[in-house]
């Protein structure tokens, strides 16, 4: 018998490679063509295995195609989920939360599965909302529960009465929600700027930390709205 441990578990290390590897070419296949665009047998073409393995692994094309698309999500949540943000300053905090999310927002990957879903959602709803429960869900959960932590604070500089998951809902549509949608229909060509992310990110930092209103202390301070390359403004004939 103790011969036989390391064969076998060499094929099970090699197994569980394989899925992986089925996963992952599923998921760019899935991406790129839709879920009716994408047949079982050329993704076992390109990774190698049998049909009735991955039946019996995943129960079908459908299975597939769940595993596949919460690895992306996975995927896509993995750069925020990994911040740290414990002790610093609020400023600070928001402002790298803040960048982060536009980068993800503005990915390919990003992009890729919103359009994927605008498609498919609605034919696979647990899918699509496992993946949302996945990715931004988990993403605004790590947000508002660090928000929590700074409205407990005796020195917090944010709004105790209003819900820590309102207040991460509203930071994460100022950062990244329109330049996202400008960015699905082609008004902004991603990756943005150095200058561009400073002002996107500033404004919304500001505005999410003080609000709308004139600062008494600086009545007539102008703050630059947006560079060229990303005009919150829709250029005529554009649309």
């Amino acid at each position: 018998m103790e011969t036989l441990e390391p064969v076998l578990a060499h094929r099970t290390a090699k197994g569980a490679q394989r899925v992986q590897e089925l996963i992952a070419v599923a998921a760019d296949q899935f991406l790129a063509h839709g879920y009716d665009g994408v047949a079982v047998d050329a993704v076992i073409a390109q990774v190698g295995g049998s049909r009735r393995n991955v039946y019996g692994h995943f129960g079908g094309k459908e299975g597939l195609f769940k595993a596949a698309m919460l690895h992306v999500a996975a995927d896509m949540a993995k750069p925020l989920d990994q911040l740290r943000i414990d002790g610093q300053d609020v400023v600070d905090v928001l402002s790298v939360f803040g960048r982060e999310l536009v980068r993800t927002a503005l990915s390919p990957r990003t992009l890729d599965v919103h359009r994927l879903l605008t498609n498919e959602g609605r034919r696979f709803p647990d899918i699509a909302q496992a993946m949302l429960a996945a990715s931004y869900l988990k993403i605004l959960d790590k947000l508002a529960t660090w928000i929590a932590t700074q409205q407990a604070s005796p020195a917090s500089k944010l709004n105790r009465d209003v819900p820590p998951a309102v207040l991460a809902e509203q930071f994460v549509s100022m950062t990244s929600g329109d330049v996202k949608l400008r960015a699905i229909v082609g008004l902004v060509r991603p990756p943005l700027s150095a200058a561009d992310m400073d002002i996107l990110v500033g404004n919304a930092v500001r505005t999410f930390l003080h609000g709308a209103a004139v600062s008494p202390a600086s009545p007539t301070q102008v703050v630059p709205e947006r560079v060229d390359s990303y005009d919150s403004r829709v250029p005529q004939g554009r649309v």
